[in-house]
C-alpha cells in the first residue's frame, strides 16, 4: 500500500511540474486574407487596413470593419510598394472598405507582381484582376484616341487636366471608349507635369539640352517631342533608368520631382530643369466583367470610393508631395532651374501640328473637346 502511495504522489509531482514549466500557448493565428491569384505571390502588404498617410496631423478614423466574407479587389500596379504612389494605393483601400460597408477589400499588388502592364490589362479584360492603373496614353493600346494625351504642353497644370477630364462632356466619351474596351473608370488623378533631370549640366533652352540622351516613355509623339526640345528621346523601361544613368547609357529622365526622388535619381543626377512639358493625367479603372458581377450596392461603392478617392489625392495628397519632391531633390544637392517655358513651347508646337494634320476622326474630335472644355478651367 505504502508503495502504491508513493507512486500516486510522484506521478502527481510530475504532472504539477510539467503545467507550470510549459510556455503557455500561442493564440490562434488571425485568420488568412484571401489567397490571391494562383500563380501570384502574395501581397506585399493588404491594404485593407493601411496605415494613415503621415502627412496628416489630425489621428486617423479607425478602418471600416471588413467582411470574413469581403470580395477581394486585387489592385496590380508597376510602381513601389512605398512612396507617394502606394500611399495614394492605401488610402484608396480604405475608402473602398469604407463605402462598401466592408464587402470588399482591396489587396494592393504593387512591383508588377501580378504582371507588367500588358498582362495586368489583359488580367483586367478576362476579370482575372480587378483594378489598376495607368497614365491615360496607355488606353492608346486599345484605341489611337487616347494618344492625344501624349500631345506636349497641352495643359497649363495637372490639376487643369484632371478638371477638365472630369466635365460631363469629356467624361461621357471616354468613359464609353474605355468600357468598350473592357473597363470602367472610376477616377482621375494628377501625377504631375513631367520635367528633365541629368547628369551632365543644367539646361535652359533647347540648345542646351542638345545631345543629351533622354529616357521618355515608349510612344512616338513623347519620343518626337523630346527630339524637337533639343534632346535625343531613348525609350526604356523606368526600371532600367537608374544603372543607365549611372553608367552613362543615357544621360537624363523626364518625370515629376516627386517621383524623380522616389526613384532616387538624385544619386546619380545632380541637375532638373522644370520644363513641364508633358502633363499626363492617371486613370484608375476596374474590370467590366467583375464590376458587371458585382451587386448594384457594390457598383455604386466602387465608383463613390474612385470619386471620393480622386479629390483627396488631387487636392490634398498630391499637392503636398509635389511640394515636399521639390524641397528634397533641392535638399540632396540637385540643382533646379526655373524657367521660360516658351522656348520648349515654340520648339514642339510642330509635333502637335504634325499630330492634328494627321489624326483619324476620333482624335480630332477629343483633342478639340479637350481644347473647349479646358477654357474652362
Amino acid at each position: 500500500m505504502k508503495k502504491i502511495v508513493s507512486l500516486l504522489l510522484v506521478a502527481t509531482l510530475i504532472l504539477t511540474f510539467t503545467a507550470c514549466s510549459a510556455a503557455p500557448a500561442a493564440p490562434a493565428p488571425a485568420p488568412a486574407a484571401p489567397a490571391p491569384a494562383a500563380a501570384a505571390p502574395a501581397p506585399a502588404a493588404p491594404a485593407a487596413a493601411p496605415a494613415a498617410p503621415a502627412a496628416e496631423s489630425a489621428p486617423a478614423a479607425e478602418p471600416a470593419p471588413v467582411a470574413a466574407d469581403a470580395t477581394v479587389v486585387k489592385y496590380s500596379v508597376t510602381y513601389a510598394a512605398s512612396g507617394i504612389q502606394a500611399d495614394g494605393a492605401n488610402a484608396l483601400g480604405e475608402l473602398i472598405a469604407e463605402k462598401s460597408g466592408g464587402s470588399l477589400k482591396m489587396e494592393f499588388y504593387p512591383s508588377s507582381q501580378l504582371g507588367d502592364k500588358a498582362a495586368t490589362f489583359e488580367g483586367l479584360r478576362n476579370g482575372t484582376i480587378e483594378m489598376t492603373e495607368c497614365a491615360a496614353t496607355d488606353l492608346s493600346a486599345f484605341n489611337s484616341m487616347w494618344s492625344v494625351f501624349s500631345l506636349p504642353y497641352l495643359w497649363d497644370s495637372g490639376s487643369q487636366a484632371t478638371k477638365t477630364l472630369m466635365d460631363p462632356a469629356v467624361k461621357e466619351m471616354l468613359f464609353a471608349d474605355a468600357e468598350a474596351n473592357g473597363f470602367v473608370i472610376i477616377g482621375w488623378y494628377d501625377i504631375g507635369s513631367r520635367s528633365i533631370m541629368n547628369t551632365k549640366r543644367l539646361t535652359t533652352n533647347p540648345q542646351e539640352l542638345n545631345g543629351l540622351k533622354v529616357r521618355v516613355m515608349e510612344d512616338p509623339v513623347l519620343a518626337a517631342s523630346m527630339n524637337a526640345m533639343g534632346g535625343i528621346a531613348s525609350p526604356m523601361a523606368m526600371s532600367e533608368v537608374f544603372t543607365a544613368m549611372q553608367q552613362g547609357t543615357i544621360d537624363g529622365v523626364d518625370h515629376t520631382p516627386a517621383s524623380l526622388y522616389d526613384f532616387s535619381f538624385h544619386e546619380v543626377a545632380k541637375y532638373l530643369t522644370l520644363t513641364e512639358h508633358f502633363t499626363i493625367p492617371g486613370v484608375v479603372f476596374v474590370s467590366k466583367v467583375w464590376y458587371d458581377g458585382l451587386s448594384a450596392e457594390n457598383q455604386q461603392a466602387i465608383l463613390s470610393a474612385g470619386e471620393a478617392w480622386s479629390e483627396k489625392w488631387n487636392n490634398e495628397m498630391w499637392p503636398a508631395a509635389t511640394q515636399a519632391g521639390v524641397d528634397n531633390l533641392k535638399a540632396a544637392g540637385v540643382e533646379i532651374a526655373e524657367i521660360d517655358k516658351s522656348v520648349f513651347v515654340q520648339a514642339t508646337q510642330s509635333v502637335v501640328d504634325d499630330f492634328v494634320a494627321n489624326a483619324t476622326a476620333e482624335q480630332k474630335a477629343l483633342y478639340e473637346l479637350l481644347v473647349e472644355v479646358r477654357e474652362k478651367y
